[in-house]
Order: structure tokens, then sequence, then C-alpha cells
């Protein structure tokens, strides 16, 4: 695998310390749900390979790295709406995303290595306590506009409504906003104010130029 490009993705419950026990039990489950939605609604060479860590812990790999970001912007959302219903807690994931080679692939996630693997556990380790996305890709400059993006989507994230990301993960799972209306039953006005709460607009252009720049 050392010749192809993939994105890891060191991922964990935001302030887990905080979740009881109860709820604690619930969250492999809940990963592995959002996880599944997210790729049933994207292209089989775009889906992510994924193992449960511990109950609050979670290893993703992408073979397709220039979609990776997109995927995992689908599952911060889908998670974070899931989360809500299914617990009626507001939860967020911290996501480190590792771009480079996996020279050691052992056919399990948690047993590989390679750069990959590395750049996406350091990340997800410096990470400060309210980041939500890192992007690392062992090039200077790359990270270096990666760092900013990741600044900006930290906020987006941390404005979310519940509402918002339901609307957002729709949207980015390719659907218009009048189908998107239709499937939450809200008008397509409302539809656009919670996309535009959400800031759509921005998060197309960040997908657009991580696409570009990501090589596969």
């Amino acid at each position: 695998m050392s010749d192809t490009t993939y994105a890891v993705i060191s991922g964990e419950i935001a302030e887990s310390k905080k979740i009881s026990h109860a709820h604690l039990g619930r969250i492999p489950d809940i990963i592995r749900a959002a996880i599944s939605e997210v790729n049933r609604h994207i292209d089989a060479n775009q889906q992510l390979e994924y193992e449960i860590i511990r109950m609050d812990e979670f290893l993703c790999l992408s073979k397709n790295a220039p979609s990776s970001l997109h995927a995992i912007l689908m599952l911060a959302s889908e998670f974070r709406f899931r989360a809500h219903t299914e617990l009626d807690t507001r939860l967020e994931l911290r996501l480190s995303i590792g771009v480079g080679p996996v020279e050691l692939f052992q056919g399990q996630l948690r047993e590989s290595d390679g750069t990959a693997f590395r750049l996406a556990d350091e990340g997800l380790r410096t990470m400060k306590r309210n980041q939500r996305l890192m992007i690392s890709t062992g090039n200077e400059h790359l990270d270096g506009e990666m760092h900013v993006a990741c600044g900006f989507m930290d906020i987006l994230i941390h404005d979310w409504s519940d509402e918002q990301a339901e609307a957002l993960f729709l949207s980015l799972s390719g659907k218009n906003q009048m189908e998107i209306s239709e499937q939450l039953q809200i008008s397509q006005p409302a539809v656009n104010r919670r996309l535009k709460a959400a800031h759509l607009e921005a998060i197309e252009k960040l997908l657009e130029r991580y696409a570009t720049i990501i090589p596969q």
C-alpha cells in the first residue's frame, strides 16, 4: 500500500469524560451507525473502512484521499444529529486526518502502521480541547493552509445546531433543497435557512480546495 496516498482518520468523542456511563455504552453503536450512514450515501471507492478502538475512540481509512474530507464532514454532522436524536445530548467528534502512504498494512487498522497512521495519531494527540478537526500531510506548506482552514471549520462545527447538522448531512449526501424539504417535512425556505446558518457555501469551497490539493 506504500505507493498510494491514503487518508487515515483518528477519531474520538470530544469531552467524553462528561458522558454518563449509561450513554457511554451506546456510543460505539452510534459511531457504527453514523459511519454506515455515510458509506450508504457515497461511492464505493470513497467509503470508510473503520474499527472501534474502545468505547469513544475509532480509526477510519479512506482509499480515496481527495474525497476523505467530504466523508469526514458528513460523519461529523451525522454523528452530531444522531447523538442528539438517540441520547438527547449534544456530542461532537474530534477528527484528525493523516494523509500519506500506509507502509505496513496488516489487515486490521489497529495493527497497521505508516505515515498516514502516524500523522493522524499525532494530530489527535496534539489537538487542543476545543479543536474538532485537524489535517496533516507532512507537507509544511499544505499543513499551514489546512491549519488555517481547520481553525475556521472548528468555529462552524461549534456553531451548528442539531437541525443544521441534519440538513447539512443531507446536502453533502447529494440531496437538493426540495428533496431535503420533503424528507424533513419542512419548507424549502426553512431548509435554505438551515444550510446558510451551517455555512454550506464555505464548506463546499473548502471541500473543493481540499480535493484539488490532496494527491490521489
